[in-house]
This record gives C-alpha cells, structure tokens and sequence, in this order.
C-alpha cells in the first residue's frame, strides 16, 4: 500500500464508488421499463466515456500511485459524465408512458441511495442539528474535490443550515453530458431528500428560489 494514500484519498474513492452503484441502480429500474433498451443506452455511455470501476476493487490496488490527485480527479469526471450520458439518453429515447415511468424510475433510484446513505450516516451522527446532517451529507454526495472548495453557506445555526444550490461543481459534467441541468437539479434534490429525511425525520431538505438563486435548507420541522 501507498504511504501517500491517507484517509481523504479513501474518503473520496467512497464517493466514486457510490456514485457508480447509482450508475447500475439507474440501469437496474430503468431496464425494469425499457427491457434491453437501458442495457444497449448503458453500454453506449460506457463506450463514450469508460467503463465504471470495480467497486470491489481495493484503491492502493488500482490508483495510478504517481498521480493521485489526478486519478481520483478523473474517476469523478469520468463517473459523473457517464451517468449523465446514461439518464440523458434514456429522457431521449423514450416518450409517451415510457417516458413517465423511466423518469419515476430514475428519480426512484436517486431516492433509493439517498435513503441507504442516510442509513448508514445516522449510525455515527453524534449531535443531531442541522450543520451536523449536511457534513453527514458531504461524506456520502460527490461535491468536487476538496480544493475546489465548498458550497456557499447562507445560513448557520443548529436549527437551520442554508446553502447555493447552484452546482457549480457538478454543472460542468452535465454540459458535457448535455443533459437538462433542471433535471438533475430535480434528482440531487430526491436525493438530498431521502437522506434528510432517514438520517433525522425531525428534519427535512427545503428548496427555495429567491429570484436570484437556488437556495437548499435543512430545516427542523419537529421540536
């Protein structure tokens, strides 16, 4: 194993990897809709844009060791493009009921994961506040890497946390992928709130558009 390999590099191979389950939870509803077709969608975006890694697959033993940094930078574009390409392709394809239900699946597994996280971030949630809940969030959402800095924080308190929902970060993969950002906005927005809601039901994801700008709230709802 690396020397250079700490616990940031492990943390964000976490992210990737689940980034990718999403990938193949996406393709396992929607082949549910479509038959083959989200198979044969699949596999063009894998021929696009690479194949997703082994999730099984340990990181010393498949970073490039050289450049770190780079790899991990990369395994996040590569991951993000792809399943953009997927889900944009799949909005295409279909129309009619097809259409609505692919939508319903796609939002399903977005929802799936977001819950399944939640699950397993309550589990070490030591202090149940708003703040604590979003850096439970960070741990499980691909957010960049760290020096890209984070999200712009508006508000801050244990009973209420606010930030820009621009997605600054990840808007990048979705033009490149030129898919419609509103619906991803939507799908991270399902997502968000799925793990809001299994981490601390007393809590809930508010979204709210001042004119301006997106703005994502964790809110408590229960005293």
């Amino acid at each position: 194993m690396s020397a250079f390999l700490g616990h940031i590099h492990y943390w964000l191979y976490k992210k990737i990897q689940l980034l990718v389950e999403r990938e193949n939870l996406i393709l396992e509803k929607t082949r549910r809709v479509v038959d083959d077709l989200a198979d044969e969608l699949h596999e063009i975006s894998i021929d696009t844009y690479g194949a997703p890694i082994d999730a099984a697959t340990p990181l010393e033993d498949i970073i490039d060791h050289n450049n770190i940094h780079g790899w991990l930078s990369g395994q996040i574009n590569v991951a993000s493009v792809r399943e953009a390409a997927f889900i944009k392709d799949m909005l295409d394809t279909n129309s009619g009921d097809d259409a609505v239900l692919v939508v319903a699946a796609i939002l399903d597994a977005f929802a799936v994961q977001g819950k399944a996280c939640g699950t397993v971030a309550k589990e070490s949630l030591e202090d149940v506040n708003a703040p604590s809940i979003y850096n439970a969030l960070q741990n499980f959402y691909v957010n960049g890497m760290p020096c890209d800095g984070g999200d712009q924080i508006v508000e801050d308190s244990p009973h209420t946390f606010t930030w820009v929902g621009d997605h600054r970060l990840q808007a990048p993969y979705w033009r490149t992928a030129g898919i419609d950002p509103q619906f991803m906005q939507l799908a991270y927005q399902t997502w968000f709130e799925a793990f809001v809601k299994e981490i601390a039901p007393e809590f809930e994801l508010l979204t709210t558009d001042d004119g301006a700008q997106r703005l994502y709230t964790i809110q408590r709802v229960q005293v």
